[in-house]
């Protein structure tokens, strides 16, 4: 089965956050049908896999999830791509990993994980971190998001707030015996229209900082106006801020126009152009160097201490798209590119 045929059947099997068990056992099973006498780590967060009596210092890391399928989507490939849920993000960098294990080579070891579509709970590195670092001194995590074949370094951090708009119910038929929290929108969206993106130069790479809205709910009746709207607001915050940074900015800036609480957050990533193990990546391979707009884990990495980069086939924008599909060729591009810097690394 060549990296094509594997990207493919990779997508066949679904595996919506949640549901990956079946995908975990096909990759398991895989590796041992093709001869491979590796240890294999099985946990319910996915599997950890190294070549015996090595010392790797590499570790290829692609989660296992997708979001849910489009109706509208189909699985198939014609003579340039490779179309269906997970093709981009990330069943292709997987199918380069399994290959990559394949080739038994004594630096590398394998993290396929669980959960990282859904929750920060959910994600498997959660409860595969702490053997990874028991077990083994990694000196580089390559995580393989889709990336267009660059080196994108860093990542931004998210949080998600609630921001509460309020207002004074009335009969619709006597709106002026209340307050329509609708008419405030106006002021929230000139403030979002002056402030929703800010670039942030960090290692001479540009990141930028963005605010939007992504939910909007209101109303209990269509004869009332609404005692408040209840809005979400996601923060992508650069790389510099910490939570407390990014919580203070969000607070500051949104009080204003109502009620703020924030939720979940996730911290970015510096992307630390200058290590010595990152330097080496981007002179092996040549890659042009960017930076990773959005979260990924290499956050989770770097802030336990390893130095992480993303790296991958497939073009980071189709992620999540009715019309999902890979490149064929740079399948087996990304593949030769790991393997010249793992073949530099020995």
């Amino acid at each position: 089965m060549n990296l094509n045929e594997l990207t493919q059947k990779l997508i066949d099997i679904e595996s919506v956050t949640g549901d990956e068990q079946e995908l975990i056992d096909f990759i398991e099973s895989f590796l041992l049908d093709s001869g491979y006498k590796g240890n294999i780590f099985k946990d319910e967060g996915g599997l950890i896999v190294n070549t015996p009596d090595s010392n790797p210092k590499i570790a290829l890391v692609g989660h296992l999830d997708t979001v849910p399928i489009h109706e509208s989507q189909k699985n198939y490939s014609d003579e340039e791509n490779i179309y269906g849920r997970g093709a981009v993000d990330m069943k292709a960098g997987v199918a380069v990993m399994i290959q990559t294990i394949l080739d038994e080579r004594d630096n590398v070891v394998g993290v396929f994980y669980t959960g990282e579509e859904g929750t920060p709970e959910q994600n498997g590195l959660n409860n595969l971190m702490s053997k990874l670092k028991e077990d083994f001194s990694i000196e580089l995590a390559i995580v393989m998001e889709p990336s267009s074949l660059e080196c994108q370094l860093g990542c931004n951090g998210t949080l998600n707030a609630t921001l509460v708009i309020p207002g004074v119910s009335s009969h619709s038929a006597r709106p002026w015996m209340g307050e329509n929290p609708f008419f405030k929108l106006k002021e929230l969206s000139e403030f979002l229209l002056k402030n929703e993106i800010k670039d942030y130069e960090i290692d001479g790479l540009i990141y930028k900082q963005v605010i939007t809205v992504t939910r909007i709910n209101g109303g209990v009746a269509n004869n009332v106006t609404p005692p408040d709207i209840t809005l979400n607001v996601n923060f992508r915050f650069v790389p510099s801020f910490s939570a407390e940074d990014a919580e203070k900015y969000i607070t500051d800036e949104l009080q204003r126009f109502g009620d703020v609480n924030v939720g979940d957050i996730s911290v970015g990533a510096l992307p630390n152009k200058n290590l010595d193990i990152i330097t080496d990546f981007i002179n092996s391979t040549g890659l042009e160097v960017t930076p990773k707009q959005g979260w990924t884990d290499v956050a989770r990495f770097t802030n336990h201490g390893i130095p992480a980069l993303n790296f991958g086939p497939g073009d980071p924008l189709l992620a999540h798209t009715s019309d999902e599909f890979v490149i064929k060729n740079e399948i087996l591009e990304s593949y030769e590119i790991l393997s010249k810097f793992l073949e530099s690394a020995t």
